[in-house]
């Protein structure tokens, strides 16, 4: 049964899925763009298409790219004309007013999804349909083949997707062989963003895409400013970082990196304590910091699905991603009817993590820990200490905890081992691909909220 022609009359009355715009808005990107044309190729087919006239544009796309034909608005009336089905699609005019759609182009690949998602869901329908009337219409001594073209229906719908995301082992053992040659041939062996942190890139091995790393700490140890130093070491080595801020706003995360590429102190920034002779390296640190590669969101309120169309879109055409996100569990849930706190948080970090392979770019969450800790003499966190999930170790690549004594009484605590003021640990809590339950030492310069590698750690 066609998915795309079924009777309302089979599916109750209601109207099939479908969004004509998005799909309009598909045919405008691959219209204006040569670089959208060969991605929309390969993730839709004619057939994903609702409209008639969309699927005829859709399918003489696919064919003028396959004849390395160039795609715009002349050829694509022409090569309907030729074959005798433009007055199919509502005539020349119609072809030139997809392609007046520039806006098109900035959310196209959201879109392709919203058409790729209508069109699994008729084929279930349609699916579902036929399934139904085998069922009506089985005899009873012919059972097992009635339930086994039911599986092959219903296969039919998934096979598509599965294929997708399944290729034969060569194809994964070349692609790992080049990453060990990239890494063997590297000046520091560092594959993936540099997190500018000496040591912790030597066990990190640099962050690799498509890894979830997981940074948590008690309040007030300096989350925030640690992922903000971390995204200003991996700018300056050429890194593309998206920061979203569901917590502080972007004026605020502006002042405190201008404070720490300054050497001005927050508190003398806050007060307007500012001499003239400061003025110099203030605007010299604007103009270094307006020349790299790092965009900031700091909607408030933003969920999963919004982060990755977001980065997705910033990160576009750029090789050295990185997404930082602050924090985790501020983020909204995708489904607020979800009121257990631990489930919530278990689908934020395993849509982190999806994200991370989707865009293969290493991602970044700041996440808060239990408040058991602040009652522990020793406040070194571990692994327990996670807040709100267990879901979210077991979805994290990386694991790190920052640490640091917030008092004198607490630094001097030798019973504890705690960390001398100025200094922080990074603990390496968990490391899939290599060493874990090691601590890296730091120095950290209070007054500019900024963390460097420790004194003794050699550049």
């Amino acid at each position: 049964m066609d998915k795309n022609e079924l009777d309302t009359r089979l599916t109750g009355g209601n109207e099939l899925p479908q969004n004509l715009d998005a799909e309009a808005s598909v045919l405008a990107a691959a219209i204006l763009s040569e670089k959208v044309l060969p991605e929309v190729t390969s993730m839709l087919k004619p057939d994903d298409f609702y409209k008639p006239a969309h699927r005829v544009v859709f399918a003489a796309i696919c064919e003028l790219y396959k004849r390395d034909i160039p795609v715009d608005q002349v050829s694509l009336a022409d090569y309907l004309e030729q074959s005798n089905q433009l007055q199919l699609v509502g005539g020349k005019s119609f072809v030139l007013d997809l392609a007046n759609n520039s806006f098109a182009l900035v959310n196209w690949a959201n879109h392709a999804n919203i058409v790729k998602r209508c069109s699994v869901l008729r084929s279930i329908i349609a699916a579902s349909t036929d399934i139904t009337a085998l069922a009506f219409n089985a005899p009873p001594e012919d059972i097992e083949s009635i339930i086994e073209q039911s599986e092959g229906m219903l296969l039919s719908v998934t096979n598509r997707e599965v294929a997708s995301a399944s290729r034969p082992l060569g194809d994964f053992v070349s692609q790992a062989f080049d990453e060990i040659r990239e890494i063997a041939t590297s000046d520091r062996h560092i594959y993936g963003v540099q997190t500018g942190f000496t040591q912790l890139d030597d066990i990190l091995l640099g962050l690799r895409p498509g890894t979830l790393t997981v940074l948590g700490a008690r309040p007030g140890v300096g989350k925030t400013s640690f992922a903000l130093s971390l995204a200003l070491n991996a700018a300056k080595k050429g890194a593309s970082v998206v920061f979203f801020s569901l917590e502080m706003s972007g004026t605020e995360i502006a002042t405190r990196l201008l404070c720490s590429e300054s050497g001005i102190s927050n508190e003398d920034v806050r007060a307007g304590n500012i001499d003239d002779a400061l003025w110099a390296p203030m605007i010299e640190a604007c103009e270094r910091l307006s020349s790299l590669d790092i965009t900031i969101d700091d909607t408030a309120g933003t969920n999963v699905v919004e982060i990755r169309t977001k980065a997705r879109r910033m990160l576009e055409g750029k090789e050295n991603g990185l997404v930082i996100v602050d924090y985790l569990q501020l983020i909204t849930p995708a489904d607020p009817r979800q009121t257990d706190r631990n489930v919530q948080v278990g689908e934020m970090s395993r849509s982190l993590k999806v994200l991370a392979k989707d865009l293969q770019v290493p991602v970044i969450a700041l996440s808060q820990l239990n408040r058991d800790l602040e009652r522990r003499p020793d406040k070194r966190p571990m692994l327990a200490d996670l807040r709100d999930s267990g879901s979210i170790e077991q979805d994290a690549d990386v694991v790190l905890f920052l640490d640091r004594s917030l008092t004198e009484d607490e630094a001097a605590d030798s019973t504890h081992d705690r960390p001398p003021l100025g200094t922080a640990r990074v603990i390496v809590a968990k490391n899939r691909a290599g060493r874990s339950g090691v601590d890296v030492l730091l120095s950290f310069i209070a007054n500019r909220t900024l963390f460097m590698n420790y004194s003794g750690a050699q550049e």
